[in-house]
């Protein structure tokens, strides 16, 4: 007969196997998750919404560099009136159905605490956990939630390279840090991936399918790129942007004929979304056919116009918009931001009216 510690030890190792036999069987699954060769109900539904929002905001926003390294102290972060719920009211006012948090940018910089990371909210100056607001916010607006998160990481790479192949290390935080993101903060709708040619085919297959085999129905993006996406207009997938469930172009719309779904990849057809990805600030000086993705100083808003029309080409030529909105260093959107983002949902509703 098995004494008490016997018997505990037992129920120990039975309950160890039962945890675990689903984990094996759905890593096995995702061997063969791959983006749909037809319009399944979660690419129908991602159609359906057709406009979201993003918002940039991270350690950029402090230094008043959209290309910040990393290089400054954790602490230079310090919101002073941060307001997510803010952020996502007027997202709601303004119609939009889906939003997108730069949960890291290029800075490596983390909205949330990254567990045994020093690089993020907990050892700045303002400990929120944006990430956990932003959730939260989405919830109580009724708006679908999805994360950014950049390959480039100057801080963590330990150099500025738009090209080179990320190191091991890295490539281990990084899977680590998205299954954070996808485990503790449930469940996210949408997975962006920026600037993937820094990881390999193989590593960019085995980030798709962690993010699948976490959060099955996510629509897993990885970003084409400003010139890519001009030259391409989302009627091919650049190689290094696959895998992909939707074609994002940024800062570029669809083409004047429409966009057509159906691509071909090496010979398969797939049915694969567009969704552009607009940024709504002034010319960024440093790269001037790019527009400013982050709030700083004297960071001006589009016009409601301009705002409004984006909307409609997007509408017109069967595109998802994606808009983004630059949040300032008190953590708020601008009230200048919000009266013109109030004007450009009125021309958009006399138009679709």
């Amino acid at each position: 007969m098995m004494n008490r510690r016997q018997l505990l030890s037992r129920a120990a190792i039975l309950a160890g196997a039962s945890l675990a036999a689903p984990l094996v069987e759905r890593l096995s699954a995702s061997e063969t998750v791959e983006p749909a060769v037809r319009r399944t109900p979660v690419l129908a539904e991602f159609e359906k919404l057709q406009f979201g929002v993003s918002y940039h905001f991270s350690m950029n926003t402090f230094t008043g560099n959209d290309y910040e390294t990393g290089g400054v102290p954790a602490s230079t972060y310090n919101p002073t009136h941060l307001d997510v719920r803010q952020w996502i009211r007027v997202a709601h006012e303004l119609g939009a159905r889906y939003a997108v948090l730069t949960a890291k940018h290029m800075s490596g910089f983390c909205l949330w605490d990254s567990e045994g990371y020093d690089y993020d909210v907990a050892a700045s100056g303002n400990k929120t956990d944006v990430v956990a607001a932003f959730m939260a916010a989405c919830r109580e607006y009724g708006i679908r939630p999805g994360f950014y998160y950049c390959i480039l990481d100057p801080h963590n790479e330990g150099k500025f390279d738009w090209d080179s192949q990320v190191p091991d290390a890295y490539y281990k935080l990084i899977k680590r840090q998205l299954t954070e993101l996808h485990t503790r903060y449930r469940k996210p709708f949408y997975q962006l991936l920026d600037i993937t040619w820094k990881i390999t085919q193989e590593q960019r297959w085995e980030l798709y399918r962690l993010i699948k085999s976490i959060s099955p129905d996510c629509i897993v993006v990885m970003n084409q790129a400003f010139y890519q996406s001009r030259r391409n207009q989302g009627r091919i997938c650049e190689p290094a942007s696959w895998p992909t469930d939707v074609i994002n172009a940024e800062d570029n719309f669809p083409p004047a004929e429409g966009h057509n779904p159906l691509i071909n990849i090496d010979g398969k057809i797939h049915y694969m979304p567009m969704e552009a990805w607009i940024p709504t600030g002034p010319p960024y000086q440093p790269m001037p056919p790019m527009h400013s993705w982050f709030w700083r100083k004297g960071f001006q808003i589009q016009s409601p116009q301009v705002i409004a029309s984006a909307h409609h080409a997007c509408k017109k030529g069967k595109a998802n918009l994606l808009l983004n909105l630059s949040p300032d260093t008190s953590g708020r959107l601008p009230d200048e931001a919000v009266q013109a983002l109030r004007q450009a949902a009125k021309l958009m509703r006399k138009r679709n009216s």
